[in-house]
């Protein structure tokens, strides 16, 4: 079993680049409700879907280097809670790249799913993270 880690796992509790990440993520979670092809996303970005056993609606996973995997779990609003969208790491050479540079290219593939969103909806108003990148 692959063992999953957050940037705060990577670089310590005190990460500034889990909250940098984390807040990049949860402004384009909402636009992420308008993918109605995952499998064609993934293919979008290089990646393929995964099932993480997180209670994720789906996950795409992406081969950041060898040895470094990211993989996107999103989960859709429901009465309760607003969509979200996660980020977590694995292999065995996750711990040899720096923080700012894996929130650097999580940010970048997180704008990459956006842009297959707003591409996917010709003629659908998305929400406007759709448009910025």
């Amino acid at each position: 079993m692959r063992k999953l880690l957050n940037l705060a796992d990577i670089e310590g509790k005190v990460s500034p680049h889990q909250l940098q990440v984390k807040g990049a993520l949860k402004m384009r979670a909402a636009a992420l409700e308008y993918a109605r092809d995952v499998e064609a996303m993934a293919r979008y970005l290089g990646g393929r879907v995964e099932n993480l056993g997180l209670d994720e609606d789906w996950a795409v996973s992406k081969e950041l280097y060898p040895g470094i995997i990211v993989y996107f779990a999103f989960n859709k609003a429901d009465d309760e809670f607003p969509a979200r969208l996660r980020t977590l790491y694995a292999g065995e050479k996750v711990s040899m790249i720096k923080g700012d540079e894996l929130a650097n290219v999580t940010i970048s593939l997180a704008n990459q799913l956006l842009r297959y969103v707003r591409e996917s909806n010709p003629g659908v108003k998305l929400p406007e993270v759709c448009y910025k990148v």
